[in-house]
């Protein structure tokens, strides 16, 4: 809701907000979200987040192909040689083999672990993604 002079209003007269949004940042997100807070004027966090996410909601026009704040997914990539499908194929059979032991001992195994993890970022590469660090959240 905006209000004469273009910012958002307090809120509406009879209406409750009674639904909250948690969302995590990295420090570095949360120093930019804070500066630009402080730039707009606003003293509240809440209310910052919620009038810049009012403001491009009611920003949009007819015709917008991509909803606002839409992931965004790298191309699709071409398809692989048959060379390439095999040798995902064995990749995939020693990975499998790698589980079978670990749940036969009960533990993974540090080195399978740090594999997994590498070979997710390997994929994740090839997509032109930014590859995970160890002490990201899964």
């Amino acid at each position: 809701m905006s209000t004469s002079g273009g910012g958002m209003a307090r809120g509406t007269p009879g209406s409750k907000r009674g639904h909250t949004v948690s969302v995590r940042l990295s420090d570095a997100e949360r120093e930019r979200w804070e500066l630009a807070r402080a730039d707009s004027g606003r003293r509240e966090m809440g209310a910052w987040v919620r009038a810049v996410v009012e403001d491009v909601l009611d920003s949009r026009g007819e015709g917008d192909d991509a909803a606002p704040g839409a992931e965004r997914r790298p191309e699709p990539l071409e398809p692989v040689s048959q060379a390439t499908y095999d040798e995902l194929c064995r990749i995939g059979a020693n990975l499998n083999q790698l589980v079978r032991y670990t749940h036969q001992d009960g533990v993974l195994h540090p080195a399978v672990e740090a594999a997994l993890f590498e070979v997710g970022n390997a994929a994740l590469a090839l997509r032109g993604i930014e590859p995970m660090r160890p002490t990201d959240p899964e």
